[in-house]
């Protein structure tokens, strides 16, 4: 799935579900690129998707799991083969909850970063929306302080797909898109730089955005118009401004993910799964030009969400360490004889 396409050399970062089962091909192709770099140069690292995954919306199941101390440190090792981040949900548990016997979620963000691999919050519980926002902010605070500070050490998946949220962000069938001006209208009508945004917006889209404002984290936000109203990313825009926005494409051409048949809705550009749920889209980067273009009269604003602040996201911090939980030396190289050592 193209997760992250960075016009101007058209880089691209493919983005992987990543279930237990998929570990292995996953470090072969990770593998195989960083041995043949100078074959894919339009390919400028990964992304994953999962584990610590919300189960609502377009997860598919095998991209839910919990690893144990040593398949996280196969995961971050490949930090030093391309995966570039890694998109987990932040509510989760709290950051010194233990996830596998004397690791915890604050020991496996750690281990990411030590591997040059940097977290992207995403895929939130529904549930308990404030607990959520506290959580993310324990996150925010955690990374900012011991890899910070930047909004480039810390990135968001799509930003209001798959999180809790107090209003309506995109309305998608005919009889949705009846109600649309109504209940568009209040957050067209706030001023989102002195409103209550926990209010209007829900308390972790509010918390993304001032971090974001704050310069505290990087934000991808899809333009293909199917993912996010338009007017909604609009608003976006004039909150943050575009230096503080990446543009994403989620776009994939194959019908099927890990796993699933996909399939087209008429009018619409989204992959859905045979239950419904949005599982990507296939509008490109024509579209996504297009579309921002109408947002927005900065004729720099295209560069900047899909050029300048992606190439920013995807600089490593600095030279990967080959840290491994509690300090251990991390696996070496992966390969296809010995995938263990991943």
């Amino acid at each position: 799935m193209n997760e992250l396409a960075v016009e101007g050399g058209f880089d691209v970062v493919p983005g992987i579900f990543l279930g237990r089962d998929h570990l292995s091909a996953s470090a072969d192709v990770m593998c195989a690129w960083h041995e043949n770099r100078s074959l894919l140069p339009a390919i400028s690292g990964f992304s994953v998707e999962g584990p610590l995954l919300g189960r609502t919306g377009g997860v598919p199941p095998r991209g839910i799991w919990s690893p144990t101390a040593r398949e996280w440190e196969r995961i971050a090792a490949l930090g030093r083969y391309g995966l570039r981040y890694v998109v987990m949900g932040p509510d989760m548990g709290d950051l010194d909850d233990e996830l596998d016997d004397g690791l915890s979620y604050r020991d496996v963000i750690d281990l990411c970063y030590a591997n040059g691999v940097k977290i992207a919050l995403g895929h939130f519980q529904h549930d308990a929306p404030e607990l959520s926002a506290e959580r993310t902010r324990a996150v925010i605070e955690h990374v900012q302080d011991r890899y910070g500070p930047g909004p480039e050490v810390l990135l968001t998946d799509h930003l209001y797909n798959d999180m809790p949220r107090a209003f309506r962000h995109v309305w998608r069938t005919p009889q949705e898109r009846s109600r649309r001006a109504k209940q568009l209208a209040p957050v067209l009508a706030a001023d989102w730089d002195t409103a209550d945004l926990d209010r209007l917006l829900g308390p972790v889209p509010a918390t993304l955005l001032r971090a974001a404002r704050e310069g505290r984290l990087l934000p991808f936000l899809n333009f293909d118009g199917d993912h996010v109203d338009l007017e909604v990313c609009r608003r976006t825009l004039e909150h943050l401004g575009p230096e503080r926005v990446i543009g994403i494409t989620d776009d994939t051409g194959i019908p099927f993910l890990a796993g699933e048949e996909l399939h087209h809705r008429e009018g619409s550009g989204l992959w859905y799964r045979s239950d419904g749920i949005v599982a990507a889209g296939s509008r490109g980067l024509a579209t996504q030009r297009r579309n921002v273009a109408g947002l927005t009269t900065d004729d720099t604003a295209f560069d900047h969400l899909f050029r300048h602040n992606p190439r920013r996201a995807l600089t490593p911090l600095r030279t990967p360490a080959a840290a491994g939980v509690g300090g251990r030396a991390a696996g070496g190289a992966p390969s296809h004889e010995d995938q263990d050592r991943a």
